[in-house]
This record gives C-alpha cells, sequence and structure tokens, in this order.
C-alpha cells in the first residue's frame, strides 16, 4: 500500500516476524504502569503549582498558607463595641485593628449585616459590650 499507513509490509521493517512480535509489549507491563504513574504524579504537581499560582496571584495567598503562616496576636480591641466619635452611633463589632494605606491606623469593624469595613481608630469610640444578668 503507498502512503503513510502499511498494513502488512514486511519488507518496510527489519527483522523476522519473530523478532517483531518480541518487542510489543504486554498490556500490563512494568514500564507502562510505571510511566502512568509517573504521568500522573505529574500532572497533579503541575496541576497543584498552577492553582496555587492562580491564587497567589489572584487573592493574595496559596492555600497552604493556613499550615505555615504565624498566627497574628489578638488586637485587645476584638469582640468590643465601635461607636462613631461625633454622632456617638454604632459602628459595629471590632475584629481586628491594622494599617490602612490611605486611613493609617484602622480597626476592621464587622458591621450588623455581616460586611466588614475598616474605619480610622481616630474616628470610633470603643467602649465595652454590656453584660446583662438574666
Amino acid at each position: 500500500m503507498i502512503g503513510m499507513f502499511h498494513t502488512d509490509d514486511r519488507s518496510s521493517r527489519e527483522g523476522s516476524p519473530k523478532e517483531r512480535d518480541s518487542y510489543e509489549e504486554r498490556l500490563f507491563s512494568a514500564r507502562r504502569i510505571r510511566n502512568l504513574l509517573l504521568g500522573a504524579a505529574l500532572v497533579v504537581i503541575v496541576g497543584l503549582v498552577a492553582v496555587n499560582v492562580f491564587m497567589y496571584l489572584q487573592y493574595g495567598g496559596t492555600m497552604f498558607d493556613r499550615y505555615f503562616e504565624k498566627k497574628e496576636p489578638k488586637s485587645p480591641m476584638a469582640g468590643k463595641l465601635a461607636f462613631d466619635k461625633g454622632t456617638k452611633y454604632y459602628i459595629g463589632i471590632i475584629r481586628a485593628e491594622g494599617r490602612s494605606q490611605r486611613q493609617g491606623n484602622v480597626y476592621y469593624i464587622e458591621q450588623a449585616g455581616g460586611s466588614m469595613i475598616e474605619v480610622a481608630k481616630v474616628n470610633v469610640e470603643v467602649r465595652e459590650p454590656e453584660k446583662t444578668d438574666k
């Protein structure tokens, strides 16, 4: 047959049919299984690297950060109530404190709806939650 598909052209291959058959591998040979396992391990490793690179670029951290990062000490103001200094209106519950480039030292406050906001410390009056005895 002329072309790239040869069905039974013994002259194109060297050696006898016996040598040609001895080269063919079994379906579950050690070499095939080893290559399959190495390929699967390589795909898993490349996938983990790709996901972690994406997460680092998109969200600023990887999936392994919670196991390796040091815990920051909890703010002594956490859990206290935050009120606006000017109007004395309730803002929310202080969850943490930090530093913002825009506002300087800030409190991270959880509002009643569950959303987190950052408010400059100079604009916040901190009060202890009232204890109710029932």
